[in-house]
């Protein structure tokens, strides 16, 4: 199998000869050709899973804030469908909408904020 890209740099590392006979142990179940290519797929994967854990931890924070904001909004349509369900229709008696009109929360000033 010809390499696409050829590798032109050296990396050296001391192993004992226990760590090595596992590495060719593990070069076999993971059916890698060397155990260079093992060296060389383990420090991939290790980048890989930070990038991916780095991008896990920049979300979590949005995740969070929209399932918070998707709870304020159920809860304001929850209570728009009990106001509409009156008997009187959702009026007041002065026959406005609302007996006193809906405020805006910190969810409304934060979606007006993005758009």
């Amino acid at each position: 199998m010809a390499v696409l890209k050829p590798r032109e740099r050296l990396v050296y590392f001391r192993i004992s000869e226990d760590e090595f006979h596992q590495f060719l142990g593990v070069c076999e179940q993971e059916g890698a050709r060397s155990v260079s290519d093992l060296a060389r797929s383990a420090v991939q994967r290790l980048i890989t899973d930070g990038h991916r854990e780095r991008e896990e931890r920049e979300i979590a924070p949005k995740v969070q804030m929209l399932e918070k904001l998707i709870g304020e909004l159920t809860a304001q349509v929850q209570l728009l469908t009990t106001l509409l369900q009156r008997p009187n229709g959702g009026t007041s008696s002065n026959g406005s909408e609302f007996a006193h009109p809906p405020t805006m929360n910190s969810a409304d000033e934060r979606l007006c904020e993005r758009e």
